[in-house]
């Protein structure tokens, strides 16, 4: 019986095997967690090493920002995408993060998804239908602009105000909290 070796590395930055992403729709990203060796590392079921780490969010977080160096991405938005992705918050202490990526859901957090459509259904966790629903168009036509690629001047306008209205209405929220607290320390 043949048994693994496994070459454990620190979750630092410079120990970390980057890659270049693949047009494959079936791969995907994995952390896996072992808990005698650490955290493995698998990208379209190729392993990409192991690495130990008391912080899997914060392996994730800085593995998903040198991938985004890595591949010409933007990686000083990963974390607040990342931060999107998140439902509901964890009640595993340091693992709040997904641990499995698609390539979709990858190339938007890297910032390599150029389509604003894709982009924004991933980044609020919302069908087509959804996001069709809330700008004012047909589902159909969505689709048929994602599989072009081509966004009519409307429809990209249509999402970028639909996102900003989001953002504000997140702001007002936090205003509002903050707003109640004074009020009741106040009182």
């Amino acid at each position: 019986m043949k048994v693994k070796t496994i070459k454990l590395l620190s979750a630092e930055k410079e120990n970390f095997k980057l890659f270049k992403l693949k047009d494959d729709v079936t791969c995907k990203l994995e952390f896996t967690s072992n808990p005698m060796d650490g955290y493995s590392v698998k990208y379209c079921e190729k392993d990409l090493g192991t690495y130990s780490t008391d912080n899997l969010d914060l392996l994730i977080l800085n593995f998903l920002q040198e991938l985004a160096i890595y591949n010409n991405g933007n990686s000083k938005d990963v974390k607040s995408k990342l931060n999107n992705l998140i439902e509901n918050k964890s009640i595993i202490i340091n693992q709040q993060y997904p641990t499995i990526y698609k390539n979709s859901v990858l190339k938007y957090l890297l910032g390599l998804e150029d389509n604003i459509i894709r982009a924004a259904s991933i980044g609020q966790n919302l069908t087509y239908q959804q996001l069709a629903d809330a700008i004012g168009v047909s589902e159909s036509s969505l689709r048929s602009s994602v599989s072009t690629n081509k966004v009519s001047k409307q429809v990209e306008k249509s999402i970028e105000m639909y996102l900003k209205v989001l953002r504000l209405e997140k702001e007002l929220e936090k205003a509002n909290t903050i707003k109640a607290v004074l009020k009741s320390w106040l009182e």
